[in-house]
C-alpha cells in the first residue's frame, strides 16, 4: 500500500512541475507534450523499481515504449482519418493504428 502512496505522490509531484514548465513553454500548443504522462511513468517506474525490482520496472517500460510508438502511429492516423472522417469516427478508427504496433511490438518483446 505504501508504494501505492508514493506513486501517487511522487506523480503528482512530477505533473505539477510538468505543468509549470509546460506553462512557461512558448508556443502553447507544446504545452500538451509536457503534460501528465511523461511525469506519471517516471514516477510509475522509479516506485515499481524500488518496490519490485529492476526486473518488474523493465517490463513496465517495455510497455510503456510500446504504447509510445502506439500513440505516435494513432497521432499521424488520426490527423488524416479525422479531416476525411470527422471527430468521433476518425478517432475511434485510429485506435486501430495504435493497437497494431503496441500490441505487436509490446508481444514481440515479450514473448
Amino acid at each position: 500500500m505504501i508504494a501505492v502512496g508514493s506513486k501517487a505522490v511522487f506523480g503528482g509531484v512530477l505533473v505539477v512541475a510538468f505543468s509549470a514548465l509546460s506553462d512557461v513553454i512558448q508556443p502553447k500548443a507544446f504545452a500538451g507534450l509536457f503534460s501528465a504522462a511523461p511525469s506519471v511513468a517516471l514516477a510509475s517506474l522509479t516506485v515499481t523499481s524500488l518496490a519490485s525490482g529492476p526486473e518488474k520496472a523493465q517490463v513496465a517500460a517495455t510497455g510503456m515504449v510500446a504504447g509510445a510508438v502506439g500513440m505516435v502511429a494513432y497521432c499521424t492516423a488520426a490527423a488524416f482519418l479525422v479531416r476525411r472522417f470527422g471527430a468521433v469516427t476518425g478517432s475511434m478508427l485510429a485506435w486501430v493504428a495504435w493497437a497494431i504496433p503496441a500490441l505487436g511490438l509490446y508481444w514481440f518483446w515479450l514473448s
